[in-house]
């Protein structure tokens, strides 16, 4: 149940969305699509941040039209959205309930969006490695068997990204090392595979999240790695590039548990600039 303290942080919340859409004026109301992201991203920041839990009621569809200023129309298509993002269940008579956690959509760019910090999020995190040591030295040992030519050549340049930027661009490092992995499962040629890259993606940026302010020593270790993986691919040894994916996934584990004991911190620009493909 939202608690005292979580329901008066919502109605600050909610006054401020509303004065920020007065602000926003009319312009604003000729732009529905504006008006209608930002009720979904008000609302699934309650559920992610706690201030509903699961199996709690939303207020009533009117209440919280006047909480946030908008329209019920607003409230019934966002209601929609974060119903189809696994966050909510309308049913009539009863309202609208938050469904329980394993229902969410947790690898939705959107939803990780809202998460207040997915850092401490202890088993999102570990679930998110482990399916990482399930899929990614299998798709690397396949790259290294079918991996064309055009391919090697997109897992060299992500890697080369990588080595270029990784002192001095922070978003565009992150971006060739997602790029990286990404090239990697394309290039075993697995239709299943492929599909699960979303589930990397989702990986790799709720691990951005908690420890790309402190690349450094850690990174460059990780860089080294994903060479090693590289070059396996390139000269066809399926069992090393399995292996070599397994120690570079090691080495992201060990980074990731040394980070986790401080604050997260967002991946520049990432979350938003980058569409993971979770829904495939």
């Amino acid at each position: 149940m939202a608690t005292a303290t979580s329901r008066a942080n919502r109605a600050t919340e909610g006054r401020a969305f509303a004065a920020k859409l007065r602000v926003m004026g009319n312009a604003a109301r000729t732009h529905e699509g504006k008006i209608h992201g930002s009720v979904v991203d008000a609302i699934g920041r309650w559920i992610l941040g706690g201030t509903y839990a699961p199996d709690d009621l939303l207020p009533r569809e009117d209440d919280l039209a006047v909480e946030l200023g908008v329209s019920r129309t607003s409230i019934r298509e966002a209601v929609k959205v974060l119903s189809a993002k696994g966050l909510l269940q309308a049913r009539r008579r009863v309202g609208v309930r938050v469904r329980d956690r394993d229902d969410w959509n947790l690898l939705d760019p959107q939803v990780l969006s809202w998460h207040p910090d997915v850092g401490r999020d202890e088993a999102l995190i570990t679930s998110l490695i482990e399916a990482r040591r399930i899929i990614e030295p299998a798709a690397a040992a396949l790259a290294a068997k079918r991996g064309t030519a055009a391919d090697l050549a997109g897992i060299e340049q992500a890697y080369l990204g990588m080595e270029r930027n990784l002192r001095t661009n922070l978003e565009a490092c992150c971006e060739a090392d997602l790029n990286f992995h990404v090239s990697v499962i394309a290039a075993s040629h697995n239709i299943v595979l492929k599909g699960l890259t979303g589930t990397i993606e989702a990986a790799l940026l709720a691990t951005f999240a908690i420890t790309n302010r402190q690349l450094a020593t850690a990174q460059s270790r990780a860089l080294s790695a994903h060479k090693a993986v590289f070059e396996c691919v390139r000269m066809r040894d399926a069992d090393g590039a399995r292996l070599a994916t397994i120690e570079l996934l090691e080495i992201a584990a060990r980074d990731l548990d040394s980070k986790r004991a401080g604050p997260a911190v967002g991946a520049p620009g990432l979350a938003k600039s980058r569409k993971i493909r979770a829904d495939r």
